[in-house]
């Protein structure tokens, strides 16, 4: 599960949110660099909230094929992305506004997807679904507030059902 924890970004409009995908081995295509970054083949990241069901499709802002003093070049691709509580969407620069009514804060159905155009934004002409999982975004700082999740242990009599508290 990835794991994207936001700082209070009140004072810039937005902030990196960056991970790092074990995906190498099932890229399709050929990778070329431009540097450090993988020029080709192109990524299609989804985000779909599990509380709304809505869906963000982007590319990421960077993708890293290799990282000065970081051996990561036989499996990982290193992904950058620009995440904003105020700005709007730039889905071609990486750049997505969360903390919504549609793209809470909480857990995401998390897709990668390879892609062979980066303006192409429909999953159903990927070459290959990447990586499938879970992502929990969360927020730490006064701007705004994360998810607090409430453990009941007082329900012994009614095992059946499951209380969620947003």
């Amino acid at each position: 599960m990835y794991q994207i924890k936001l700082i209070d970004n009140s004072p810039n409009n937005w902030v990196y949110a960056s991970f790092f995908a074990d995906i190498k081995d099932k890229i399709a295509g050929s990778i070329t660099y431009s540097g450090s970054t993988i020029a080709s083949p192109y990524f299609l990241l989804e985000w779909k909230s599990q509380l709304t069901g809505k869906i963000k499709r982007f590319n990421p802002y960077v993708a890293y094929g290799y990282i000065s003093g970081t051996k990561i070049i036989n499996r990982y691709v290193y992904f950058l992305n620009k995440v904003s509580l105020t700005a709007a969407d730039d889905v071609a620069n990486g750049l997505i506004k969360v903390g919504t009514t549609d793209m809470p804060y909480g857990f995401y159905d998390f897709k990668i997807y390879e892609m062979s155009s980066a303006a192409d934004y429909n999953p159903d002409n990927a070459i290959g679904t990447l990586w499938t999982g879970l992502m929990n975004l969360s927020q730490t700082g006064d701007y705004k507030q994360s998810v607090d999740y409430t453990e009941y242990t007082t329900n012994d009599s009614d095992t059946e059902s499951v209380y969620i508290t947003i």
